[in-house]
């Protein structure tokens, strides 16, 4: 994970629909992961009934994330509600920037 969160630190979770019609392949997964990077929260995703680190490429493309699913994206620390912005952000944006 991206490393461990204070013990005061906020957990937020929310469940974002994967719309990118081509689903979590190589391209856009880099694109989340970069983001993800961006942030102190540690941030998972899960999905298929795998929990992934959001800064692993390998975990999030293992788990085979396909357009239409749901995956919930989970962020804890303190930037948390700035964290899930910007994914659900990057993932509808995905499509525009032609990943």
């Amino acid at each position: 994970m991206s490393g461990k969160p204070r013990p005061t630190s906020v957990k937020l979770s929310r469940k974002i629909q994967v719309t990118n019609p081509t689903g979590l392949h190589a391209r856009p997964t880099s694109e989340l992961v970069r983001c993800a990077m961006r942030f102190k929260s540690v941030i998972t995703v899960e999905a298929n009934g795998r929990l992934c680190s959001a800064v692993s490429i390998m975990d999030i493309m293992t788990a085979d994330i396909r357009s239409g699913a749901e995956i919930l994206v989970t962020a804890e620390g303190s930037d948390a509600d700035h964290a899930l912005d910007a994914i659900e952000k990057c993932l509808s944006e995905l499509s525009k920037k032609g990943l």
